[in-house]
């Protein structure tokens, strides 16, 4: 019997983020055949090509190709996803094989899982997260799609954050919290109360802005 030929995975986006989730991949053993970029005027990163732009990827043959997210920003991080699976594109879910992800955690696709993180038991990842270097999510929480929760951010058990919520750099949210929509925490911030939508809120303890 045939087999089918193995997707190409791309990684869409190549500054910082992008290199973070391609050493993911690698270090994971997956072949990555390279970048697609809007922006960059490079032709290498960390040794692999940029392909190109949009246009290019949107020629490709989606069923012989995956693209793992490597933006930073939220909104745009949403929009490509948006982009790739009206084309018929998968997204590719990478997680580091030196984080620690309970076998009854939930990932959504095109999600980024770095070195050190922590997601517990139970916990829900929505689709294209970004959970960075050493963040903790604990037992029960839910984080909503396109959020990013910075490097050492941590969410006590049960925590709630919405869609494209972004946690700061060593923040922490106590037990059950809430956050909304579009909420940024600040960094070092210590949540301990919910936090409506579309608001930004620092400090110890963390007030809106």
């Amino acid at each position: 019997m045939a087999r089918s030929p193995q997707r190409q995975v791309v990684v869409y986006g190549a500054s910082g983020h992008g290199k973070v989730v391609a050493d993911i991949l690698l270090a994971a053993g997956v072949a990555v055949r390279g970048f697609v970029d809007d922006g960059t005027t490079k032709s290498e990163v960390m040794g692999l090509p940029v392909l190109g732009r949009w246009e290019w990827l949107a020629s490709q043959d989606p069923t012989t190709m995956t693209v793992a997210l490597g933006i930073g920003r939220n909104d745009i991080r949403e929009e490509v996803a948006g982009r790739c699976e009206d084309a018929g594109l998968p997204l590719m879910t990478a997680v580091h094989p030196r984080a620690v992800v309970s076998p009854s955690a939930t990932i959504g696709a095109g999600t980024a899982v770095m070195a050190g993180a922590v997601v517990n038991p139970d916990a829900r990842i929505g689709r294209g997260v970004i959970i960075n270097t050493a963040a903790i999510v604990e037992h029960d929480g839910v984080v909503g799609d396109f959020a990013h929760m910075s490097p050492n951010a941590a969410t006590g058990g049960g925590v709630t954050l919405g869609a494209r919520v972004h946690v700061g750099v060593g923040a922490s949210l106590i037990p059950l919290v809430n956050v909304g929509d579009d909420t940024v925490v600040g960094a070092g911030a210590v949540v301990l109360r919910d936090l409506p939508a579309g608001v930004v809120a620092y400090g110890v303890p963390a007030r809106i802005a």
